[in-house]
């Protein structure tokens, strides 16, 4: 008995060759085509990162000059504000009983109470809010004010608030023995007014020892 054959046509046999090299490019060359696609786009990026990248600094370097100017001004702004500052605060407690010292040396006669104020910015090592409260006379407080405006190192007023006290009503009760006659009126002092006072003080950076 003869075994079948099959016999293959030429264009079927370009047809399968055709089909192997399909296969062959789908399943190998073309991954491997993508794969170098992205590795080519992953270096282009790469590289456009690292033109900007030098660009900036050929900015920086071309605009040096000029940061050095500026940073001597700065510099030089900073040593003529010295006079303006406290002396750096080593003990948080202690700067303000020198505070408290000093404010008393302003108005004595204010009967001055400084405690802790709110600070806006949190901890600080190079700030100081506080809180004074006193009571005096308008030309004493006056003075007061006048000497926190011309101290050096620099005070700053934060706010501040004022209470006048009421005046007095007059008494009545008492009557002069003649009716035709009034007496004079008194002459009265200044009035006591009691206030507060916000402050602010700033100190050159330093380390602070303690709290």
């Amino acid at each position: 008995m003869k075994k079948p054959t099959f016999k293959i046509s030429r264009r079927e046999k370009i047809y399968l060759v055709i089909g192997g090299v399909a296969l062959l490019i789908g399943g190998g060359i073309y991954p491997a085509l993508r794969a170098a696609t992205a590795f080519r786009q992953g270096q282009l990026e790469s590289l456009q990162d690292e033109i900007a990248l030098l660009e900036d600094l050929n900015a920086v370097v071309a605009n040096a000059r000029a940061i050095q100017q500026e940073n001597e001004m700065l510099r030089d702004e900073l040593r003529g504000a010295g006079e303006l500052l406290f002396p750096p605060m080593e003990n948080r407690i202690m700067m303000q009983s020198k505070m408290t010292k000093l404010l008393n040396e302003m108005g004595p006669d204010l009967d001055l109470e400084v405690s802790a104020g709110r600070s806006t910015i949190g901890d600080s090592t190079t700030q100081m809010n506080l809180s004074v409260r006193g009571r005096g006379r308008y030309p004493e407080l006056l003075k007061f004010l006048h000497r926190l405006e011309t101290s050096r190192p620099l005070i700053l007023v934060d706010s501040m608030s004022l209470n006048a006290p009421r005046p007095k009503k007059p008494n009545n009760s008492k009557t002069s023995t003649s009716g035709n006659s009034k007496k004079a009126p008194e002459k009265t002092k200044d009035p006591s007014m009691q206030f507060r006072l916000s402050i602010q003080i700033h100190m050159q950076a330093g380390e602070e020892g303690g709290a």
